[in-house]
């Protein structure tokens, strides 16, 4: 199933909302081991998503990562992608992290204003296909077929890929099915209600929290409040 661009984004902001606070533009330093992250979703190099990004954008929009880096810096980073391998690319990224966690400012301002540019964010939206598309998996296997709950799929695919026992989830969502028709419900079983299932194949406070929140709709997380409204996404609409 084809998503729109509009849903996309709206998906990938909502995301960015757990990610960091400054959507495309988000950079952190090395406070997990990742090396550098970046961007809506986090590419890092740790995980090696951030590298191919950047390849592709310097490789394509030379003279515009110039402009935004300077000759010194747009070299050294260049280098670093094209160059170093993974292990030295996260030592790069650690060496221009603080303590806290965040990036070096001579840097950290320079990734954002890369952050800003459209060519950047069309290649950020590109490189979640990935995760769109184990998105709508998820959906087609587990009946989901609003924005929120893609939003909680998507959400979960962005940062822990898997689900634990998705036999089970599957059973266990056809058995409270059953047993909500011979309850005498009509109509289709609510995402919502699908969602509580699927929850029980997260794992980590981290992640049960996030998704929690998507699927309430609303919460506190990161010391944030989150409200999936804010991202035009719900259960009264379809994807």
């Amino acid at each position: 199933m084809a998503l729109t661009d509009s849903l996309k984004d709206k998906l990938l902001r909502n995301t960015g909302f757990f990610e960091g606070n400054d959507g495309y533009s988000t950079v952190s330093g090395n406070f997990d081991g990742q090396g550098l992250s970046f961007g809506i979703i986090q590419y890092n190099f740790g995980q090696g998503t951030l590298q191919p990004l950047l390849k592709e954008y310097i490789q394509n929009n030379e003279t515009e990562f110039k402009a935004v880096f300077g000759t010194s810096k747009a070299a050294t980073l260049k280098d670093v992608v094209n160059n170093k391998t993974k292990s030295q690319q996260i030592d790069w990224g650690a060496s221009i992290s603080t303590s806290g966690g965040n990036v070096v400012s001579e840097w950290k301002t320079l990734f954002e204003s890369m952050g800003a540019k459209s060519a950047n964010q069309a290649l950020q939206r590109k490189y979640a296909e990935s995760y769109f598309d184990r998105a709508v998996t998820f959906a087609g296997k587990f009946g989901i077929i609003s924005t929120q709950g893609l939003a909680f799929l998507f959400d979960h695919s962005v940062q822990s890929w898997s689900l634990s026992g998705e036999s089970s989830i599957i059973s266990e969502i056809k058995s409270l099915e059953k047993a909500w028709r011979d309850m005498g419900e009509t109509g289709r079983y609510p995402d919502k209600e699908r969602l509580y299932s699927v929850l029980k194949g997260v794992s980590g406070s981290d992640p049960i929290a996030r998704r929690t929140a998507i699927r309430n709709g609303s919460g506190t997380v990161h010391g944030k409040s989150y409200n999936i409204s804010t991202f035009g996404l719900s259960y009264s609409t379809n994807f």
